[in-house]
This record gives structure tokens, C-alpha cells and sequence, in this order.
């Protein structure tokens, strides 16, 4: 009896874990469309005076001067075209990321972005499933841990994939070397190893359940 249950165990686990690598892919994007998760996106600055119009008047050479720019909105706003992270737009400002600065009341109107950036940006456009998740399977772990996304546990599905694929190895190699007792009729090594091969089930989940 308890070889059925040990049995029981290891296929149970081997399964829960595969399912819960999907599980986990679409959590993350569950998570994504209610806004939970969210990408930065790579924009560049416009400029809310040309600086060829600074010397064109006194009142405008007057303005700019008395302007402190050592204030990281002000210096993105007039000292030159910036590539900046931005996020989070309302009320036509959003939240931008400059190296360490983060701006929170940065205006939209004052950036530029490329391709289809602006109506993910905005939220017109949504990624669908399969966008989402090749996305995130394509960033970098060095991106992951950047400005680009809110976290980066977005790809935690890529970690839940590789305990599985231990597992699975693990378990095929005791299911393998099960095989081979059997035919020899080792019996005991048979019961120590079907032993040792649910118990290491049991610990892995333990320390799945931890990790993710």
C-alpha cells in the first residue's frame, strides 16, 4: 500500500508542477491586464521651449534664466532631447525614470515615442496573451531587474520552469532506475529508492511553494 501512495506522490507532483508553470504564465498576465504588472516604456523628451528661442526675447531669455535646473524636471523639460522610462499617464502627466530621478508629474505632451509604444503607453493597446509572454520570456535578466518593468516578478514563470525541469529530471531517473531493480528484483534498493524519490518530491514542493 504505501508503494502506491508513494507512487501517487511522485506523478502527482511531476503534474502539479507542470501545471503550475502554466498557472504561473497566466497569473503574470492576469496580473499585467489588471495593471498589477506594467512595462516602462522608452521615451524621448520634447523640448517645452526650443532652446534656438531662448535668445529670440528678453522675456524668454528672462524665463529660462531664472529656472533652476538642477530639478530633474525642468532640465528634461528644457535642456535637451532625454530617453527616459515613463509609465503610469493621468490627467496628461505621467511618471518618468532618468537614471536614478523619477518625475511624477512629467507631461505627456513633452515626450515622443517610437513605433507602437504610445498606445501600449496609454493604455489603447493591450499585449495579448501570447505577446505578453514572449515578451517577458525575451527580457533579459539584466531587463528584468531595470526600469522596464514594475517587477521582476513578471517572469517568475521562467523560474517555476526550471525547478520543473529538474523534477522532471530527477523523477525520470528514479523511474529509470526503478525499472532496472525491478528486473533485477532488488527489492530493498527498489523500496529505498521509491522512498527517496517521493521524499525529494515532497521537499521540492516544499521549497517551490517558498520560492514562488
Amino acid at each position: 500500500m504505501w508503494k502506491k501512495i508513494a507512487f501517487i506522490i511522485i506523478i502527482s507532483s511531476v503534474i502539479f508542477s507542470i501545471s503550475d508553470y502554466f498557472y504561473t504564465m497566466q497569473d503574470s498576465y492576469n496580473r499585467y491586464l489588471e495593471g498589477e504588472y506594467f512595462f516602462r516604456y522608452r521615451a524621448t523628451t520634447v523640448l517645452a521651449m526650443d532652446q534656438d528661442a531662448w535668445m529670440s526675447s528678453i522675456e524668454n531669455f528672462e524665463y529660462v534664466s531664472s529656472m533652476d535646473f538642477s530639478d530633474t524636471k525642468t532640465m528634461l523639460l528644457y535642456g535637451g532631447e532625454t530617453d527616459v522610462y515613463a509609465c503610469n499617464p493621468h490627467d496628461g502627466i505621467c511618471t518618468v525614470i532618468y537614471g536614478s530621478q523619477t518625475v511624477e508629474d512629467f507631461p505627456v505632451s513633452n515626450l515622443r515615442f517610437a513605433g507602437d509604444d504610445e498606445a501600449y503607453f496609454n493604455g489603447t493597446k493591450q499585449l495579448t496573451y501570447d505577446e505578453y509572454i514572449d515578451y517577458v520570456k525575451s527580457l533579459s535578466k539584466e531587463q528584468l531587474e531595470s526600469d522596464m518593468v514594475s517587477s521582476s516578478k513578471m517572469a517568475s514563470f521562467n523560474g517555476v520552469l526550471e525547478f520543473t525541469f529538474i523534477l522532471v529530471g530527477v523523477e525520470a531517473a528514479v523511474g529509470i532506475f526503478l525499472f532496472f531493480l525491478h528486473r533485477r528484483e532488488q527489492d530493498m534498493l527498489f523500496d529505498i529508492v521509491l522512498v527517496v524519490g517521493a521524499l525529494y518530491c515532497i521537499f521540492f514542493e516544499i521549497v517551490t511553494a517558498f520560492a514562488f
